[in-house]
């Protein structure tokens, strides 16, 4: 399946669980018993990288959870051993609400040291919101450093806090993580559009530059050594080739022709207990018997 179809649920009763990768699956929801490599590969299903995707969420109906220690202990710790306390790649819900809470402290911080505070942005209304926004904004432009730092750690705030919907936990934090969403939105409004095409022109030259091939020069050590194409006679050339060839045929029919005097010398010291049309049958078996055995005498010439 492609990651821009309109697709946007599927029930899997087999063949999907363990053979489906799409990595844009973000939810699995588990109803039936489930263990060992099939349980892996499942959840494995909603773990796969995808653009802004930071997780995966697996919603358990049936408990097959229970199962999981057991199918990490065997399939997934074979370089590490037993896995650490902590360290399980399945972790609750209530871990991603723990990070969106502490993203949105640091993100808070580092307005604060700059004389921004985010909450006093989330509870005033009409112009004066729109005031400390734009005070916001003109604090977080003053230099490269600054904007850099600030639309990270408020990049941090929103993808987690996508990761945590539609969880009703995220309802405590939806206003503040909106108010860090604009304030990046006017923050990249603003900056002005880089025209790069001058850079990228400057990058293919100097690629030009370093990998062009230089031209092959043939050594003139030995000029004997050289033909000229164009000299070449290949009537004549192709009538050397003919002339090499029946000298070729020659040989192989004058190796066949010894090969059939041997093999009658040889016949002839034999007692002969059967017509001479049976001797030359059986004669020509041998023959045959042998050109089989011996490919590169087997021109059809007896």
């Amino acid at each position: 399946m492609k990651d821009d179809e309109d697709l946007r649920i599927v029930f899997v009763c087999a063949m999907w669980i363990t053979g489906f990768d799409v990595p844009s699956c973000s939810t699995i929801y588990l109803d039936k018993p489930t263990r060992n490599h099939t349980l892996m590969q499942t959840i494995a299903r909603a773990n796969r990288v995808w653009r802004d995707k930071q997780n995966g969420l697996i919603v358990d109906y049936v408990g097959v959870f229970r199962n999981l220690q057991t199918a990490l202990a065997i399939y997934g710790t074979a370089r590490t051993g037993p896995s650490e306390p902590g360290t399980s790649p399945i972790q609750d819900k209530s871990a991603l609400v723990r990070q969106v809470r502490d993203a949105i402290a640091t993100a808070t911080g580092f307005s604060q040291q700059h004389g921004i505070d985010p909450a006093k942005i989330r509870d005033t209304r009409g112009f004066d919101r729109e005031r400390l926004k734009d005070d916001a904004v003109a604090a977080f432009v003053a230099d490269d450093g600054t904007r850099r730092r600030f639309l990270n750690l408020a990049g941090t705030v929103d993808k987690i806090f996508k990761s945590l919907l539609p969880d009703a936990a995220a309802q405590e934090f939806g206003p503040i993580c909106r108010v860090f969403h604009v304030v990046v939105e006017k923050i990249r409004a603003d900056l002005p559009t880089v025209d790069i095409s001058a850079v990228m022109g400057d990058i293919e030259s100097l690629l030009n530059r370093s990998i062009a091939a230089e031209g092959y020069t043939m050594p003139v050590s030995d000029p004997a050594r050289y033909i000229d194409l164009s000299q070449v006679d290949f009537d004549k050339l192709k009538e050397q080739f003919e002339e090499g060839r029946k000298t070729i045929e020659a040989q192989r029919l004058r190796a066949r022709a010894m090969v059939r005097f041997v093999i009658e010398t040889e016949l002839d010291k034999l007692p002969r207990a059967f017509s001479k049309d049976l001797y030359d049958q059986k004669c020509d078996r041998v023959y045959q018997h042998f050109f089989d055995a011996y490919p590169g005498t087997s021109s059809n010439v007896h």
